[in-house]
């Protein structure tokens, strides 16, 4: 897509869209008919931005020993809400939180899914990880982790909103991938990030008391860290709605 350049006008000192749109019709330079055209594209884009808005599914949290973890989203396929449709995405892989959850093996990791009705499928692997399984750049204060095959073991969850997970594990970092899927709500992948710890050579209590004093130090309580894909289509259109009715009233003038 060409970019479109946009040279200053002498009347037009203010590089607001809407200003810019606005004295283009006080000043006649947009044919009614144009004006209709342009109108309609950008009622039927705002209608898809509503529509986008509730279209990302909610997340999961876990619990282990007294401390929750906010699941990373992955990819979903989730209806738009008073829609027919659904809003579909792939992400390139296992999204997780920055911070792990510490544990000790064995354990029990409580899952609380985000709908009361239970799910018609629940399933999760945990996979151990290393840095090189990372990938980098990801940025929006999650971290994404490459799908490893087979490795890390599938297992069914009970098919109830909270079901428990009876873990032992090696010590080491492990990626904790959850498929849930609701009927006529659609599924999700969600992402978990745990670090299982030598019971006698690791002091999980400094390691948990650490993690948070870092966190808090780098983000407020109230701050989120998934960038929901939807928000950013979301803005997207309406930049495009904008950039159609800026567009028209550009070709209006040059018809002049």
């Amino acid at each position: 897509m060409n970019n479109l350049e946009v040279k200053k006008s002498d009347k037009v000192e203010d590089k607001s869209y809407f200003k810019i749109f606005l004295m283009c019709i006080l000043y006649g330079k947009i044919r009614f008919f144009n004006f209709r055209i342009a109108a309609g594209i950008t009622v039927l884009l705002l209608i898809l931005l509503a529509g986008t808005s509730g279209a990302s599914p909610p997340p999961a949290i876990l619990k282990i020993n007294g401390n929750e973890q906010t699941s990373g989203i992955g990819s979903s396929c989730w209806k738009v809400e008073n829609e027919t449709y659904s809003l579909c995405l792939d992400t390139v892989g296992i999204i997780t939180p920055t911070e792990p959850l510490p544990a000790r093996s064995p354990f029990t990791a409580h899952l609380r899914l985000p709908l009361r009705e239970s799910p018609a499928e629940a399933g999760f692997s945990a996979t151990r990880v290393t840095d090189d399984d990372e990938l980098k750049e990801v940025g929006n204060n999650v971290r994404a982790w490459r799908f490893k095959g087979k490795a890390g073991n599938w297992n069914n969850l009970p098919k109830e909103p909270e079901p428990d997970i009876n873990l032992s594990l090696e010590p080491g970092l492990y990626v904790m991938n959850v498929f849930v899927k609701w009927e006529g709500k659609g599924d999700v992948s969600y992402g978990f990030l745990v670090k299982v710890y030598d019971p006698v050579t690791e002091d999980i209590t400094q390691a948990t008391a650490a993690n948070k004093s870092e966190k808090s130090a780098t983000s407020s309580p109230n701050e989120t860290h998934n960038m929901i894909p939807t928000e950013k289509a979301a803005g997207f259109q309406f930049a495009l709605a904008i950039t159609i009715l800026l567009a028209v009233c550009i070709a209006g003038r040059k018809r002049r």
